[in-house]
This record gives C-alpha cells, sequence and structure tokens, in this order.
C-alpha cells in the first residue's frame, strides 16, 4: 500500500571515494536544509559526525537528515561505503523505498558499486544513478555508461549529461526539458538557462532518441506524437518514464560533480519525480515499526532511528516522543505517520534490527556477518570493568556485527569483528571518545575448525552433588558450516537448555585455539543420573568434559578466510604491486587496464592482508586503491 505521496525515504550508496557524503551535503546545500557545506576531504562534513569519520574522511556510521524540496519531504540514509560496515548499508535498505547509487565518474564501476546495485536488486529498491567526479580529468561518463550495461544487465536512461567551458564543468543538459542549464558564477545555487551548444547536439539527440524511446514504450500519447513527428510533452514523458520505471525496465541516470555544485538541482528534481513514496509490509500489521540505528544526542540521550509501519498510538510506546532529523538536528513533531522515517525517545530498550512491539521485539535476520577477526582487550584497572563492560554494549548494539565475550583466560574480552577497519575503528572510538583504558592486543584471524571425520559412541562420567551423571554423544560432520546438537535421549527442558550453552560455548572457543567449530552436528545419546533434573554445574561437567577429553586437535582441519582483493594502481606501479602480492601467496585471477591504472583481481589469505593500506600507499606514492571482500574459506597451509 503506498503512503504519502508527498514523503520520499532514500537511502544513498556508493563504492569508498565515489564522492558519495559529498552528494548528501549537496542535497542539504541546495534545498537550504543547510546553510553551508563541509568538505569531507576537510574532515567537515555534516553527515560524518564521528571523529573517526572526520579523521579518517569515509563514512562508518550510517547517517540520517532530511530535506524540503518543492513540497515534497525527503529523509535519506547515507551509508558507509566501506565493505567492512556493510550491515549500516542493509538495515538501510530495508527502511527506504528509492536509492541513489553513486558511481565514480573516473573510476566506473567498483566492486562496492557492483555489490550496492545486488543488494538493492534483492532489497527490491528503485534505484537513480548520479554519475558524479565528472569534473575530474579522465572521467568518462560514456564508460560508465557502458558498464551499467554490461554489469547491472539494466537499461540506462540519461536525463541529464554535463556541458564543459575552457575544459572544466560548466553545466548540464536537461534531456528532459530540452535546455542547457550553466552554474552561475555569483552563487552556487543560481542556474542560468540557456540553448544547448552546438557541440553538444549530437550527443543530446541520441540521449533524447533514447528517452522518448523508452517512455513511448508505457504512453501511448508520447508514441502517437513521435510517428507524427510533433513536439512531445514533458508531462507525457515523464508519465512514460515513470511507468517503465515501475517495471523496473530502466534506469534513470544523472550526472554532474557535487563537489563543483554541477547536476544536483535535477538529482533532486529527479528523487522527486521517479522514486516512490514510503510503503510498508503487509505482514507489519501488529509491529509499530523496525530499529536501523541507535545513535546519541546531546541532550536528548539514545535515540532509535526507526521505519514505521503504523501511525504511533498510547498501545505502542507509551510516552515515547518522536523526532524528525535534519542532520545533526532534533526536531520534535506529533504527527508521526504510517511509513515515516523518524527518530524516537523511549524507555523501552532495543537493538538494532529490532521490530518495534508493544512487549518485547523480535529481530530482523543479521546473517552473513562471520566475524574474520578477533583481538583481546584488557583491562588496565581493574575498577574499570563495570564502565567498560557498559561501553562495550553500547558500540555492539550500534553495530550488530560486532560480537563481544568475556577472555576466561584473562578476564578481560574477545573483540571479533568483520574486517581490519572495523575493528580497528571500533578500538579507537573505545580508547579516545569514550576515555576506556584498556590494552589492545594485535589483531588475529579468526580461522574455522572442522572435524575431518563422524565420532561416534562419545562417553564420560562425572560426579558431584551426591550423584553420578553419564553421558554418550555422537558427533558427525554437517555439509554446511552450521553446528547443531540434538537429543536421542529424553531431557527436561532445562537440562536441554545447559547443554545448549556449553555447546555453543564449546564451537565457540574452538579445540585448536585457532578459531570456532564448524559443520559440526551433535546428538545426545544417552543421558543418565540417578536425579532429576540433573544439577546444571554437574550437567556442564559431565558435557564439556566428553567434548574436550574425546575431540583432540589432529582430529580437526582448519580453514582460513580467504579474500578477494580488487587493487587499482597507476600502471607505473603495477610491477611493484604484483611482486609483493606474489610474496603474500596472492592468486592473480585476472588483470584489466582503464589506459591509465592496472587493475588486479586475486585471492588472497586474510592473514596475509594486515597493514596492506599503508604498504600499498607506500608501493604506489599515495596513488593506489583496493578493496578486500570476503570470498571463501580454504584449508590453511602449512608454514
Amino acid at each position: 500500500m503506498l503512503l504519502q505521496e508527498n514523503k520520499r525515504n532514500i537511502a544513498i550508496l556508493a563504492h569508498v571515494d565515489a564522492g558519495k557524503t559529498t552528494v548528501s551535503e549537496r542535497l542539504l546545500y541546495f534545498s537550504d536544509a543547510i546553510s553551508g557545506t563541509g568538505e569531507v576531504d576537510e574532515g567537515l562534513a555534516t553527515m560524518d559526525y564521528l571523529l573517526e569519520e572526520k579523521k579518517r574522511g569515509i563514512t562508518i556510521e550510517a547517517g540520517i537528515a532530511s530535506y524540503d524540496w518543492k513540497n515534497i519531504h525527503v529523509t535519506f540514509v547515507d551509508t558507509p561505503g566501506h565493505v567492512d560496515f556493510g550491515v549500516e548499508v542493509d538495515f538501510a535498505l530495508q527502511s527506504v523505498e528509492g536509492v541513489v547509487l553513486v558511481i565514480s565518474g573516473l573510476s566506473g564501476v567498483e566492486s562496492q558499486t557492483l555489490a550496492g546495485w545486488e543488494k538493492i536488486l534483492r532489497n527490491k529498491n528503485r534505484p537513480l544513478l548520479f554519475i558524479n567526479k565528472l569534473d575530474l580529468p579522465g572521467a568518462d561518463y560514456t564508460k560508465a555508461l557502458e558498464q551499467i550495461r554490461v554489469l547491472f544487465q539494466a537499461r540506462p536512461v540519461v536525463l541529464a549529461f554535463p556541458l564543459y567551458h575552457d575544459g572544466k564543468i560548466h553545466g548540464v543538459v536537461d534531456v528532459l526539458h530540452q535546455v542547457a542549464l550553466f552554474r552561475a558564477a555569483e552563487s552556487p545555487r543560481r542556474l542560468i538557462k540557456g540553448e544547448i551548444p552546438h557541440i553538444y547536439r549530437e550527443e543530446y539527440d541520441r540521449f533524447r532518441h533514447q528517452l522518448v524511446d523508452f517512455a513511448s514504450q508505457y504512453n501511448d500519447t508520447v508514441l502517437e506524437a513521435y510517428l507524427s513527428g510533433v513536439e512531445i510533452e514533458s508531462s507525457a514523458l515523464m508519465d512514460g518514464l515513470r511507468k517503465g520505471l515501475a517495471r523496473n525496465q530502466g534506469v534513470p541516470v544523472f550526472m554532474g560533480s557535487a563537489l563543483k555544485n554541477v547536476g544536483i538541482r535535477q538529482l533532486l528534481n529527479g528523487i522527486n519525480q521517479l522514486l516512490p513514496p514510503p510503503t510498508i509490509p503487509n505482514e507489519a500489521a501488529e509491529t509499530l515499526g523496525f530499529v536501523i540505528k541507535i545513535r546519541w544526542y546531546p541532550g536528548v540521550g539514545r535515540i532509535y532511528l526507526a521505519k514505521l509501519f503504523a501511525k504511533p498510538t498510547s498501545k505502542h510506546l507509551e510516552g515515547a516522543r518522536f523526532y524528525r532529523v535534519f542532520a545533526e538536528r532534533l526536531e520534535e513533531t506529533h504527527d508521526a505517520e504510517a511509513g515515516d522515517l523518524l527518530a524516537i525517545q523511549t524507555d523501552r530498550t532495543y537493538t538494532v534490527g529490532q521490530f518495534l512491539k508493544p512487549v518485547t521485539g523480535e529481530s530482523v535476520s543479521r546473517k552473513g556477518y562471520r566475524p574474520l577477526l578477533q583481538t583481546r582487550l584488557e583491562l588496565v584497572d581493574p575498577e574499570d570493568n563495570a564502565r567498560v563492560n557498559e561501553v562495550l554494549k553500547e558500540l555492539t548494539d550500534v553495530d550488530p556485527s560486532i560480537q563481544i565475550e568475556p577472555d576466561l583466560v584473562t578476564g578481560g574480552w574477545i573483540l571479533r569483528a568483520v574486517g581490519e577497519l572495523q575493528l580497528d575503528v571500533f578500538c579507537n572510538r573505545l580508547k579516545n571518545e569514550h576515555d576506556c583504558n584498556v590494552r589492545i592486543g594485535a589483531p588475529t584471524v579468526r580461522y574455522l575448525e572442522k572435524l575431518k571425520a563422524p565420532h561416534a559412541g562419545l562417553t564420560n562420567e562425572a560426579t558431584g552433588f551426591g550423584t553420578e551423571a553419564r553421558i554418550s554423544i555422537d558427533a558427525n560432520l554437517q555439509s554446511n558450516d552450521e553446528n547443531q546438537i540434538t537429543f536421542s535421549s529424553k531431557l527436561k527442558p532445562i537440562e536441554e537448555e545447559v547443554l545448549r550453552d556449553c555447546f555453543d560455548a564449546f564451537c565457540s572457543q574452538g579445540v585448536c585455539g585457532l578459531g570456532e567449530i564448524a559443520g559440526v552436528a551433535v546428538n545426545v545419546r544417552e543421558l543418565k543420573a540417578s536425579v532429576s533434573p540433573i544439577p546444571p554445574p554437574l550437567l556442564a561437567k559431565v558435557f564439556n568434559d566428553c567434548l574436550k577429553l574425546n575431540l583432540n586437535p589432529p582430529d580437526f582441519e582448519v580453514f582460513e578466510p580467504i579474500m578477494k582483493l580488487e587493487i587499482i594502481v597507476p600502471e607505473e606501479y603495477c610491477g611493484a604491486v604484483l611482486s609483493d602480492l606474489a610474496s603474500r601467496n596472492g592468486v592473480i585471477r585476472k588483470i584489466d587496464t582503464d589506459g591509465r591504472n592496472s587493475i588486479i583481481f586475486l585471492e588472497i589469505p586474510l592473514e596475509n592482508t594486515f597493514g596492506y593500506t599503508t604498504l600499498l600507499r607506500s608501493l604506489s606514492k599515495g596513488l593506489g586503491v583496493f578493496v578486500l571482500t570476503y570470498e571463501k574459506h580454504g584449508v590453511k597451509k602449512r608454514s
């Protein structure tokens, strides 16, 4: 069911360094939501509020903001572009209907651009593309358009393309309204209409023909006017365009340079005209909404950013306050509606991904975020234990892909994360933002330990609490990496709960001391004792000892994370980079070139990539970039 035609909820996605946050800044600036612009490279971007974001010049936490443009209220989520923070993107896409996917006109479609597109298709969001950075030497939108056709398997419909004067971007051609729009020298927000320059007529004619051809398939007025050779009304073209996009038959493309304030007005209009209003799922009748983000605002406290599925009433969250979000400013509202993307202040406690229900909150799926790295945290002062525990819970509530568990060896904690950047950012925030005095160990790879062969009839006995317990267990292999415990022996619910907890802890700690156990199915064949239920400490001992005494390191094969590494480096540095990769056991899959850069695709063990950001910068004089994504687990080679 469609709701609130005068509202839009959108997300903004991109590969790292495609200019996504600068696009977000310009949307706010051109719509008068902010009075000036802050540049990402200077650490002044409105949407990047964390100290770590300002220092690194990247988005770490999804930022939310809203603006008004031509009687449409738009709320958007500026998502991280780095793969380590993919959970932020996933929850954002579940809360919005439309997406602006920003593509670098210099680098074209990159690995996280493609990953973003796949997420858009999977979530059934309506996409709109903005080819950015067309002010830079070497930028080429024709290359990006061809990549959209080939890699996205999509039909691009160009609605604006850039104009240049003396080698500098000067404005855009509006294909729909058949006019050139030049940037005014005295104000970046002002545009000057003019005739389309002669040298751009051929390009304009081509894009105009493609637009008319697309729209004519979904609007008979366009088709009739085209066949009759008469002027086609822009309103009819827009109607045909909307209908075709609603059937996923094409994707609208805008172009420009956010940094140079070119193409932003056309993008604002495109968001209003081509992206859908809010919707709610049919199955959400008993749910107020779900949490996509947790933030802390000065003077307000803990805030839940949530997508509403219903108009709030007192039966939902009694005493809750609702706010519209304008970057770092909150504005309380008393007219929250179904479909809104809002901030909520409530005494109830929720986590990211949890449904907002009157009593308890069920969580949406968080699968797909297996931690690949871990490190140890130790207290410097034992008296800080309670406060550090509180901060750790606070930070892991914000990012559910981070895992924390007690370290039974040191009395501290084991911290697990998806990637090295995420781990580094988390630890820096812990120390610098929250002033936690902890010792942080070096990161290590989180391996998988898999049983080589089934083990049947494992037995053990234990005594205590005036009784003796006997257990018999079978350990089998599973075809996937999931672990499972089943019970052939009839047990009481409390006994099953104790054994499940023990089994989870055993799998988490592993046997070889290198990582977690994966792909093991344990069946409790027989469990006997003279009392019922068996005292939990005795039950835990007889079960744990049965596994630990009978399953030893030689019984397991160790698997390591194998990563897909994509490197873009100027061709003159390619040789040095390839030589280094060979020393790291990197397996080259393909090398491409765009005429200036070498693009290297390879597989490499995760443990051989530590510190690669600094090394690549050194090898390429700061000009090389890379993206590291999880590919698979492979048998760890003996060193």
